[in-house]
């Protein structure tokens, strides 16, 4: 019986045997052919390791192969709190575990700070706040993208708990130099602006990958083969741009700012036969080593490329272009200056001399003097359509296609918009809004013979081991403007203007240079024209004959208390032709064209404002007669309190000036209302601010009437409300 049993229970053993073997078989054998491949992978997840193997970024040359940006090898500074806390108890009992005397500083979160806060460029307060013990944390980082040196010397002071990761950072050597061309690099790697955002997907290239076996601590099993995919490093750029040609474009930039104290100011450089940009600078501008410290405006503000703006007379190259080409004038016609009616205006067009004008001149005589008369005349000649033609035919309907983002868009009267008084304002370049980058592609025909050229700034493309050429930009004409007879006669007239001012803000010994300046009002975003700031320009290029090398420049709101284009833009221009030109080898001939002494006679002559103040009202009277300028004197007191201009300004010979007396405001407090009919928004602006009255307006253009009649008197601080419209 029990060996019954005994038997009878081995068999069920077997059986359970037998059936828990055919189970793990049948899941095994599961596990192989069905589940082999989902196994090996989460295997693979556990032992396999793969690591990114960066790509370096390509450099960025001049067109002579000086580098302008490039990646160097950098460290990223971290501090594990962990390790510094260890360290600061052992420095506490004065000895290391094997009996060796400790630093006392080690650890310690005060000394530490106190040590790296030279080398990071940090605040000791900033440090000790990131070293400070805290709780459930571990790692801290502390700088990012250190250089070698630094590095280095940081490591000699063998912090414990002080860790270096070994990365590359992208290095500008000339700091702020080219900052708004060349842009900046983000942290994660991405071109942020410039030429670094425009050629992005050139310059950074393809990353590799690393694939291994490796063990629980993560190092790399022995005797594993490695899977790797090599990185595809970024391709180089060379740019048009001439470093030795930036670097007279920037100074001569330094020194406008430190004059004048704009708010904005840019100077573009360009090969007017090819569009190649050989120099563009902004201000104010940044550091793109440092660009995350750089206020986002400036970062943002490429103003040569993306500012559009009214361009004011530097726009009479346009309308006087059409008109020769389209043979409705002779440069020898003549016309009355001074005023001239136009439907929809409430009063008659002016020249800026206050609608005296020059007597029956010329056009040619009418481009020297930037008459407003000369061209509203010439653009009734022609009429819309073919004024417009030309607006088209110089590019300026359009954005020139020039290869760096951000570039702004100009706006134009539209079809509704097309009545009489707005062709004449069109003519003379008010009420439209052009870019920098246009003025200098729509000038590039004057110089070149009649092709507008597009400006661009990168030269070629570069593979960065073999130094072969993958990609060439070649030169691109974006129209054909006129005949090369016309662009003569245009590019004579543009040398009149700058050698018959006799002001010689232009003018270089030996150099035949053609040019033009432009000063015109700043339109508000809500409407109307801020009443005292002016963009200011002048664009030329020279040699007249063989034009080499053309130079813009642009000036937004200068602290002056004359701001036209021949004063505060001019003259740096010419510093950038002084420079640039002998570098390009272009030699000063024997004798260059003099300023005309018998065109003098018709010409802008430029006089001292002399110092009222404590002069009678009479005596100011006389004195500004003797220098041809016209006074205005407010009040009826016995001596002269204050003056616009300030004494000593230098003012064209017909300027409109104002005196205060001392009898201007009256025991009351009551201020004499002056006449600002015709006057600027900017004259009448400080007019007002000299009496104690404030201005509000409407409109814009000049003061067409005011709602407090002349000579009536106010209290003081009143606010004047004008009109102003074309006078």
């Amino acid at each position: 019986m029990i060996d019954h049993q005994a038997s009878s229970r081995s068999k069920w053993v077997r059986l359970f045997i037998l059936l828990g073997l055919v189970l793990l078989i049948g899941r095994l054998a599961y596990i192989q052919i069905f589940k082999s491949a989902a196994w090996a992978q989460a295997a693979e997840s556990i032992w396999k390791e793969k690591d990114v193997v960066p790509a370096v970024r390509g450099t960025i040359y001049d067109r002579n192969g000086k580098k302008l940006a490039y990646t160097t090898v950098a460290y990223d500074v971290q501090a594990d709190l962990s390790i510094m806390e260890a360290a600061r108890k052992e420095a506490a009992g004065g000895k290391t575990k094997d009996g060796k005397p400790v630093d006392p500083e080690q650890g310690d979160p005060a000394a530490y700070a106190r040590k790296l806060a030279p080398l990071l460029q940090m605040t000791e307060q900033q440090i000790y706040e990131k070293l400070k013990p805290k709780p459930n944390v571990i790692g801290i980082p502390l700088k990012q993208e250190v250089d070698s040196e630094t590095a280095d010397k940081i490591d000699k002071l063998k912090l414990k708990g002080i860790f270096m990761t070994k990365t590359t950072m992208r290095h500008y050597p000339n700091g702020a130099f080219a900052s708004h061309l060349l842009g900046f690099v983000t942290q994660d790697g991405k071109g942020g602006a410039g030429v670094e955002l425009q050629y992005n997907d050139v310059l950074k290239g393809t990353d590799g990958v690393r694939k291994y076996l490796r063990d629980r601590n993560g190092n790399p099993l022995p005797y594993e083969q490695e899977l790797l995919t090599p990185a595809v490093d970024g391709k180089d750029v060379y740019l048009t741009i001439d470093q030795t040609i930036q670097h007279y474009v920037e100074d001569a930039l330094d020194r406008l700012v430190n004059q004048y104290k704009p708010l904005n100011a840019s100077i573009v450089a360009a090969d007017p036969n090819t569009g190649e940009i050989l120099g563009i600078a902004n201000r104010p501008s940044f550091d793109p080593n440092k660009f995350a410290e750089a206020d986002q405006r400036v970062l943002d503000n490429n103003r040569a490329v993306d500012a559009a703006f009214e361009p004011g007379s530097t726009f009479k190259i346009v309308t006087l272009t059409a008109a020769l080409n389209e043979h409705v004038v002779n440069l020898n016609d003549t016309f009355q200056s001074g005023k001239i009616q136009v439907k929809g205006a409430t009063h008659p067009i002016s020249d800026w001399n206050g609608g005296v004008g020059w007597g029956r001149i010329t056009f040619r005589e009418g481009m020297d003097h930037s008459s407003n008369v000369a061209m509203v005349t010439l653009a009734q000649r022609l009429g819309w359509d073919r004024l417009y033609k030309y607006i088209d035919l110089y590019g300026f309907n359009q954005k020139t296609g020039i290869d760096l983002p951000g570039e702004g868009s100009p706006i134009l009267f539209t079809d509704k918009d097309k009545n009489d008084l707005n062709l004449a304002v069109t003519s003379f370049g008010q009420g439209i809004s052009v870019t920098p980058m246009q003025q200098v592609a729509a000038v590039t025909a004057v110089a070149n013979g009649g092709s507008v050229m597009r400006p661009f700034v990168m030269k070629e493309i570069r593979d960065p081991k073999t130094g072969a050429t993958i990609q060439e930009q070649k030169p691109h004409v974006i129209s054909h403007v006129a005949t090369p007879e016309v662009m003569a006669e245009m590019r004579s007239v543009m040398e009149e203007v700058v050698s018959s001012d006799t002001s010689k803000a232009g003018y270089i010994e030996g150099y035949r240079i053609a040019g033009k300046t432009g000063t015109a009002q700043i339109a508000k975003p809500t409407g109307g024209y801020e009443t005292d700031r002016f963009n200011c320009s002048f664009i030329g290029f020279a040699p007249v004959d063989n034009p080499k090398l053309l130079v813009y420049v642009t000036v937004d709101s200068p602290n002056n208390d004359l701001q036209f284009g021949n004063v505060v833009a001019t003259p740096f221009a010419r510093d950038v032709f002084a420079n640039v030109l002998p570098y390009l080898g272009v030699q000063p001939e024997g004798k260059s064209k003099q300023p005309d002494d018998s065109a003098a006679a018709k010409q802008v002559v430029m006089t001292t404002v002399p110092d009222w103040q404590g002069m009678t009202g009479n005596q100011a009277l006389q004195s500004a007669g003797s220098g041809k300028i016209r006074l205005q004197v407010i009040g009826s007191g016995e001596k002269v309190t204050a003056q616009w201009p300030k004494a000593g300004s230098k003012v064209p010979q017909g300027t409109s000036a104002i005196v205060m007396t001392s009898g201007a405001q009256d025991a009351q407090g009551n201020v004499q209302v002056p006449d600002l009919t015709g006057r600027t928004l900017r004259e009448s602006a400080e007019i007002l601010s000299m009496l104690n009255l404030n201005l509000e307006t409407s409109g814009s253009g000049f003061v067409i009437s005011q709602a407090n009649p002349p000579g009536t008197k106010v209290p003081a601080g009143t606010v004047i409300k004008v009109q102003l419209g074309v006078k």
